[in-house]
């Protein structure tokens, strides 16, 4: 009797037909508040631990709300960073000036998450914990202005 009570309501149809790894996957979607592209550029971090280890790399991608990259060197999740990149902005005269922002993020996500031997690469995700509101709205802007030049 319970089987047939499930089968008949409308959400645990949709539960049944998207499994596990669906459900995740829209979550993870839901859970982006800013557009993300891919885009190469520099950007400077420094721990804000005691050792306070300053190092450069080059973004994957890059949304107002943080970035991923590629470090030669594994830095576990939850480490805070100083964070500092530049923005090129186009005023309305088309002129190109460089805006440099710098900020504190935190370490979300790192591949592999533990060091592995011969391991020669790992990303980071970084998101944005003390940024500027101006600041987000530079990267947002840049990010537009990125997506209609194709």
């Amino acid at each position: 009797m319970v089987k047939e009570e499930l089968a008949t309501e409308p959400s645990l149809l949709v539960a049944f037909a998207y499994g596990e790894e669906d459900r995740m996957a829209r979550d993870k979607e839901e859970r982006r508040k800013h557009r993300r592209a891919a885009l190469d550029m520099p950007i400077d971090m420094q721990g804000l631990d005691d050792e306070g280890q300053f190092f450069t790399a080059r973004t994957i991608n890059l949304s107002a709300g943080g970035f991923y990259c590629a470090l030669p060197f594994h830095v576990p999740p939850m480490t805070k960073l100083k964070v500092s990149l530049v923005i090129p902005v186009t005023d309305s005269d088309g002129k190109v000036e460089k805006h440099p922002i710098t900020c504190e993020g935190m370490v979300v996500r790192t591949v592999p998450e533990k060091v592995a031997k011969g391991k020669k690469l790992y990303e980071i995700g970084c998101f944005f914990t003390d940024i500027d509101d101006y600041d987000r709205l530079v990267i947002e802007q840049y990010l537009a202005q990125k997506s209609l030049a194709g």
